[in-house]
């Protein structure tokens, strides 16, 4: 059964931004990387058999900032490029920017599973280990002779 009209999660639905201005924004992802950077944890310490608090800074990830922001991937995305939020594109990007920067650093510090790291940054923030050539002219097939074929392979055999 669709929403009824005028509920806010109808399809199509017109609602007000979660955050009606860009420094209200600014000020939740603050409140995440603050979250983040001064997080503790409580560890033994056998030689005085005592508990001690440490600081234990938790990773960035896009996830976490969703969380505290109360929003989805697609909510994130939306103030990062939809048509409307022109205004918020520089936060958003700025703050996805220091979450890769975060990652990649602990990755190369080895302060993180580096498959992880590496599965993340490909899949979330466009990092690629291969490369890709396309063997076509403009996307259409190259039609060549059976003896061109010949001629072509003879040569890449002869300089590899």
């Amino acid at each position: 059964m669709p929403a009824p009209k005028g509920n806010k999660f109808a399809i199509g639905h017109k609602g007000t931004k979660m955050f009606p201005t860009v420094k209200s924004l600014k000020n939740a992802i603050e409140k995440y990387f603050n979250h983040c950077d001064n997080n503790t944890a409580e560890v033994y310490i056998k030689s005085s058999q005592e508990l001690k608090e440490i600081k234990k800074p938790i990773p960035y990830t896009i996830e976490g900032l969703c969380e505290v922001l109360e929003c989805d991937r697609d909510t994130l995305l939306n103030y990062e490029k939809k048509k409307g939020y022109e205004d918020y594109f520089g936060t958003v990007k700025k703050a996805k920017m220091k979450i890769q920067r975060n990652k990649l650093e602990r990755g190369l510090l080895g302060d993180s599973n580096s498959a992880v790291t590496i599965f993340d940054l490909k899949n979330n923030h466009n990092y690629k280990d291969k490369t890709e050539t396309d063997i076509t002219s403009k996307g259409e097939c190259l039609n060549i002779t059976a003896s061109e074929y010949r001629q072509i392979s003879k040569k890449l055999d002869d300089e590899f």
